[in-house]
């Protein structure tokens, strides 16, 4: 073993040397006094190395060489905070006497120098105990027995080093409940970044927390609204739905101001620990104050913590705060905080329209128009969202020119208008997962057939969704409505019409997401739970600009009862809040009924499109027999379509599972799909309907070969 320490990292810089140095200077005093008189004065270490140090080998950690001129043996805090700015910052900061200020430095001293490990162990009496004790702090520091109650009290829970969080106490892990005096000093670690002039976000925050230099400016928010006049902290909350452009407000106040940009995800806050997610929050706010940076809190109502918590962080934080949230915030009322509401719109029509153009041109790619109008049309997106979906689409192009071999026109391949609109839908699709299931739209028009009426208003449907940007945006129409921007349709018809298909048509056609709401998730029989749930499942489709299907909704939205009870009563909260959100919603939604008599006339009213499934006659029969063969499938050419038309009375859904079953057994005979088969499958199908196939005279008849 060497007789001199050496450091495992590079010696502190001079002003730092000065703070040890007068640490230095006590625990030369510490060393002296439990010396043991009787201990050779001698280099030779005569006990096993490494589980002990003698008292000469600390003398000698403690006589360390340094380089630069001579320290001071013990000076005082005034000098070293004149020669250290992290010192001065941190007793200007938190308002800390000198007691405070030595503890900071004993808890710090082992992050500096390793050295003081060794010292620590040797005053401790154990090597392991790397760290000073609160029992070493007080005596080190207690002159007489009457001043150890002043130190204890400043390691109190709500004395600045811990109430602060600028030191830890952390229990010895040997002892059984071990004493106050067997706890451990430790530093938070952004107190010890700041002392040892370190830079970069905290590493606990790395989970929660994206930071950026100054940003470049777009628009000169900062002077045009008068936010960072120096008179007062600058907290704005920037309101607007997904789709707005509102975290822009943070990067242009960062811009104007000249400061970093910490921005605070609330999703990377612990969910299942209130106090942890309190403390990593309280970090964050410190964090923001050591860096200088304008903090961006990205969603303040999903935070999950008391009200208080946040309003504490935002009173006692001197630098400028945005909030982002999507609904009405009202701040926390314990403080006067001065929050400057700032609503954010959607992007409009033009506006995004240009943000297509303006990525696509950066890729330097071009689109046809009316594909780049229709994508800007139908989806709600932001700037950055734009920007992320036109690089996927261009990958994509380039991919599929490569597919195709031609190598030379990967850089230059225009997305497609499929390929815009897959990746328009991908930006928000994961929103709705766990609320709805998605339904793959693989269904077009020549896949359904439908009345001529029944084609007609669907038709409508998809043309009143297709111009909505028209009407709306251009034609000033949005201004004249506070609610009903949407679509609302009722899809009503006996089992087996064609209903749930013709909302797969529709999304298809329009090249939007189509999520089927499972109404076993959304009805609780437990009191405002089906409120939550539905507000949960429209707040994330706004994201998606998704089409909603509501099967079978008669099962959620019958008729609203005679309020007898309160269960009766709250039945009927729950129809009312249905009907707003479905008034709010600015995208589509479709609701399937078996039975339009169980819907109350108050819930069709508001409804733009209400369109009747006939069960179809045999001349549409025939045209569902045809449509449901695949032109890969095998048949018979003498099959009978007409035939089988007039004679078995079937919705289109039933003779689609007829047709799979027939299949399966040609299939599984090795012949071509043939009449006996589609016999066969039509009886089971009309087993299942418990109904008397026709000719046969019996429900269960026998099988047909």
């Amino acid at each position: 073993m060497s007789g001199v320490f050496a450091p495992s990292r590079p010696l502190p810089d001079a002003p730092q040397l000065l703070a040890l140095s007068r640490l230095d200077d006590l625990l030369a005093q510490a060393v002296e006094a439990v010396t043991d008189r009787g201990e050779a004065e001698s280099a030779a270490d005569t006990i096993i190395p490494g589980l002990h140090i003698s008292a000469f080998r600390a003398r000698r950690l403690l006589q360390l060489p340094r380089a630069g001129p001579p320290i001071d043996p013990r000076p005082g805090w005034d000098r070293i905070m004149d020669d250290h700015v992290g010192w001065s910052w941190l007793r200007t900061r938190h308002a800390l006497t000198d007691l405070e200020l030595d503890l900071v430095l004993m808890a710090l001293a082992p992050e500096v120098d390793l050295r003081y490990e060794r010292i620590y162990g040797y005053l401790q009496d154990n090597l392991s105990r790397g760290r000073p004790l609160v029992g070493l702090v007080l005596d080190l520091l207690a002159a007489t027995p009457e001043e150890r109650p002043a130190i204890r009290g400043v390691l109190a829970p709500d004395a600045p080093l811990l109430g602060q969080r600028i030191l830890t106490l952390v229990p010895d892990p040997r002892p059984v409940a071990p004493p106050f005096l067997a706890h451990f000093l430790v530093p938070d670690e952004q107190i010890t970044d700041v002392l040892l002039g370190q830079s970069g976000l905290d590493r606990r925050l790395a989970g929660c927390c994206r930071l950026e230099g100054p940003p470049a400016l777009d628009a000169d928010l900062t002077r045009r609204a008068g936010w960072a006049d120096g008179r007062r902290p600058v907290r704005l909350y920037a309101q607007g739905p997904a789709g707005s452009p509102r975290s822009r407000l943070a990067h242009d106040l960062a811009a104007g101001l000249g400061v970093a940009l910490l921005t605070l995800d609330p999703a990377g806050l612990p969910n299942d620990d209130t106090d942890a997610a309190a403390h990593l929050l309280a970090l964050v706010f410190r964090e923001a104050s050591l860096l200088g940076a304008l903090l961006n809190i990205d969603g303040v109502e999903h935070l999950g913590l008391p009200e208080r918590v946040l309003g504490d962080l935002l009173a006692e934080h001197d630098g400028p705060v945005v909030m982002e949230g999507e609904h009405d915030w009202t701040p926390p009322a314990r403080h006067a905080l001065g929050v400057v509401p700032v609503p954010v719109p959607r992007c409009d029509l033009a506006t995004r329209r240009a943000l297509w153009e303006r990525e696509l041109a950066a890729h330097g790619v071009t689109a046809a128009p009316a594909d780049v109008r229709d994508v800007a049309a139908r989806f709600h997106l932001g700037p950055d969202r734009i920007a992320d979906a036109t690089l996927t689409a261009v990958g994509e192009a380039g991919r599929r020119a490569a597919r195709a071999g031609s190598q030379d026109a990967v850089a230059d391949a225009a997305p497609t208008r499929p390929e815009l609109f897959a990746a328009a839908r991908a930006q928000n699709s994961h929103r709705l997962a766990g609320l709805a299931q998605h339904v793959e739209t693989v269904h077009g028009w020549d896949d359904i057939v439908l009345s001529p009426g029944c084609a007609a208003q669907l038709t409508e449907v998809c043309e009143r969704v297709a111009h909505s940007g028209r009407v709306m945006d251009d034609w000033g129409f949005e201004h004249t409505l506070s609610r009903g921007k949407g679509v609302s349709c009722l899809f009503t018809g006996p089992p087996g019409t064609g209903k749930t298909m013709a909302a797969e048509v529709i999304a298809h056609e329009l090249g939007l997401g189509l999520a089927r709401i499972d109404l076993a998730t959304v009805v609780s029989k437990y009191i405002g739970e089906t409120e939550k749930n539905l507000d949960r499942i429209f707040r994330a489709a706004t994201d998606t600009d998704a089409v909603l299907l509501f099967d079978e909704a008669d099962a959620l939205f019958g008729r609203r009862s005679e309020v007898r009870d309160a269960h009766d009563r709250y039945a009927n909260i729950e129809i009312a809040y249905l009907l707003q959100r479905i008034e709010e919603y600015e995208g589509l939604v479709v609701l399937t009924t078996n039975l339009r008599r169980n819907l109350d006339e108050a819930f069709t009213r508001r409804l733009q499109f209400i369109v009747e499934f006939p069960v179809p006659g045999p001349a549409d029969r025939e045209r569902i027999w045809r449509v449901c063969f695949p032109p890969e499938a095998p048949r018979d050419p003498a099959l009978d379509f007409a035939g089988l038309a007039r004679d078995f009375p079937l919705t289109g859904g039933s003779i689609r599972n007829v047709v799979l079953h027939a299949a399966f057994l040609a299939a599984s005979a090795g012949t071509p799909i043939g009449l006996p088969h589609l016999l066969r499958a039509t009886r089971r199908e009309f087993q299942k309907l418990d109904q008397v196939m026709p000719g046969s005279g019996q429900p269960d008849g026998g099988e047909l070969g």
